[in-house]
């Protein structure tokens, strides 16, 4: 049987990781393919550092336009918090959901729809630290009304809920966070989440940014196409990472210009967030297409 190893060791200042994967077709009827492997990750989460350790599989089934994905992972994670070390485990069964439908070019599709929808549970009586149910859904859409004019828009929600065990025993990899270049614009990466007061040396109070179980972002965004291959934008995001019931939205509006390469869009872009006392901009660079 024929097998596809991928290994990637990754390292920044801020995400060192490392992920060795099997992918192998799938001897379960019904099954396009499985894929298994270890994964090591040290991550910043708002203003927490995690070290993940994990190992688990996955199967995927094609049907249709929808793609299906069963999964099974051992999460154990390390972080600090308020000066204490916290270390858990979980066992995580998960499915997935997935459909993306465009027309035009691949890397600069003229209309199309990108649906993800995401469901992970974990049981105390196997083992995890919480009684957990994690929902996700993320969707994408473009449409182009008029020629050289684009419209494109993206909607973000999840739920965390612990329905036994401490809230407080949620590693950050399971919570939500906002802002940055995939999120609310104008925003530093990750730090917008539920808050907590901690006490520095010398009395100093400072806020900490330890994520939400809670998430809803949406953006809107339109482009100009002055050539081919460039394109102005104007874009508009916002929404907040938060526990429920504090829900508080979060702006960030901004300008681009965008150079559709082979690869994707290279797209430079400044952005403001507006809901603050004190607002500052930012600059975002991305490459790659929407889907």
């Amino acid at each position: 049987m024929a097998t596809a190893n991928k290994r990637a060791w990754l390292y920044s200042a801020v995400n060192p990781s490392g992920r060795s994967t099997t992918r192998f077709p799938s001897p379960i009827p019904w099954t396009t393919c499985c894929s298994c492997g270890p994964r090591l990750e040290e991550y910043e989460f708002g203003d927490l550092d995690s070290e993940q350790r994990e190992v688990g599989g996955r199967r995927e089934r094609r049907r249709d336009d929808w793609l299906t994905g069963l999964s099974l992972r051992a999460l154990e994670e390390s972080w600090e918090q308020l000066d204490t070390d916290n270390r858990e485990e979980y066992l995580l069964f998960g499915g997935s959901l997935s459909r993306r439908y465009q027309r035009g070019p691949l890397v600069d599709p003229s209309r199309g729809l990108s649906q993800l929808y995401t469901l992970e549970v974990a049981s105390r009586e196997l083992g995890s630290a919480v009684e957990l149910v994690r929902a996700t859904a993320l969707l994408r859409y473009v449409v182009s009304p008029l020629p050289r004019h684009r419209l494109v828009s993206r909607a973000e929600l999840g739920i965390a809920e612990v329905l036994g065990g401490e809230r407080s025993d949620l590693a950050p990899s399971l919570n939500f966070f906002a802002g940055g270049n995939q999120s609310i614009r104008g925003f530093g990466y990750q730090s917008i989440g539920k808050e907590i007061e901690v006490q520095r040396s010398g009395g100093r109070t400072q806020s900490v940014v330890v994520g939400g179980d809670r998430l809803a972002v949406m953006s809107l965004e339109y482009q100009y196409y002055v050539t081919d291959t460039w394109r102005g934008a104007l874009f508009a995001d916002g929404g907040d990472a938060f526990n429920e019931g504090n829900f508080d939205w979060n702006y960030g509006v901004g300008v681009g210009v965008h150079y559709v390469s082979p690869v994707g869009a290279i797209r430079l872009e400044v952005a403001r967030d507006i809901s603050e006392d004190d607002p500052a901009w930012r600059l975002h660079l991305n490459i790659g297409a929407e889907f």
